[in-house]
């Protein structure tokens, strides 16, 4: 049953790769998991004793991610296509409706400068990221081919595989301000061809996995030895997202049609969202 409900979580996890500005650490705090999966992937190899345990977390997971990909993939683009700002609305309703949990994390959550501090800090990277102009145009792929063009795309993807276990952050968006998104997109397109660009694919690989695991390795130890200072970020950086799924010209949908669907998203997120833990040192991994 276990395995079963973390497939379900996966495929709710999937539907972040699909909705713009919706990053994956934020459904992950809403279905109660955030801080389990930091501790898996940035722990897999480092506690050899334990991978056994965080492969059976993260193997359904990810499972239950591609296919949320591949079944949700066409209804969610259907709705975003017909109902633009009320999606966003509904999204934007599921995560203030996931702050109160994110103040449940932690046992001490009391309000102190350092603490709003950091909430500030986590609120301004999210809307100076949403804010920065992406690149046009982008690289063409046979430039992000070359020796020299695989390195800087290896960096662009190692910070985009970060920013995709951050709550709040977007790994495609950090792409598109990289000018990679377009080469990438059209390298993994053509493997459907039997053409493999190997510079492109082999960069992007490695530097996303690369920032995933280091990401969540400094996640994982910031939510232990700093949690409430941790927790405090998180929520910056979730009310900042809220600013990067405001909808453009939203007053053309009714505003009843809005404050429902943002409403429901509120109430799911009261319904569905669970405080991972007590107290953060201790995953539910180990228990």
């Amino acid at each position: 049953m276990r395995y079963f409900v973390l497939i379900l979580k996966g495929m709710a996890y999937g539907i972040t790769h699909i909705v713009p500005g919706l990053g994956g650490g934020l459904i992950l705090i809403l279905l109660g998991i955030y801080q389990d999966f930091v501790e898996a992937l940035g722990n897999i190899l480092v506690k050899r004793d334990k991978w056994k345990e965080y492969l059976a977390f993260l193997l359904p997971l990810g499972v239950g991610m591609v296919l949320g990909m591949l079944i949700l993939a066409k209804i969610i683009t259907i709705v975003l296509e017909r109902y633009p700002a009320a999606t966003m609305f509904f999204f934007m309703g599921l995560l203030i409706g996931t702050l109160p949990s994110v103040f449940r994390m932690h046992k001490d959550m009391r309000f102190s400068l350092p603490r709003g501090a950091a909430l500030l800090l986590g609120f301004l990277l999210v809307v100076l990221l949403k804010t920065a102009t992406p690149a046009n145009e982008g690289f063409p792929l046979e430039k992000i081919s070359t020796l020299t063009g695989s390195l800087y795309n290896l960096l662009i993807s190692f910070l985009a595989g970060g920013a995709s276990v951050t709550p709040g952050l977007d790994g495609s968006y950090i792409l598109l301000l990289g000018g990679t998104y377009s080469p990438v997109i059209q390298a993994v397109a053509e493997l459907s061809n039997l053409i493999i660009h190997w510079g492109a694919l082999l960069s992007t690989g490695i530097g996303a996995v690369l920032g995933i695991i280091i990401f969540s390795k400094l996640i994982d130890t910031a939510l232990k030895r700093a949690p409430a200072l941790s927790y405090y970020c998180i929520a910056g950086l979730i009310v900042g997202s809220v600013y990067g799924l405001w909808p453009h010209n939203p007053l053309h949908t009714s505003i009843w049609g809005l404050g429902i669907a943002f409403l429901i998203g509120v109430v799911l997120a009261f319904i569905f969202s669970r405080p991972e833990t007590e107290n953060p040192p201790e995953s539910n991994l180990t228990k």
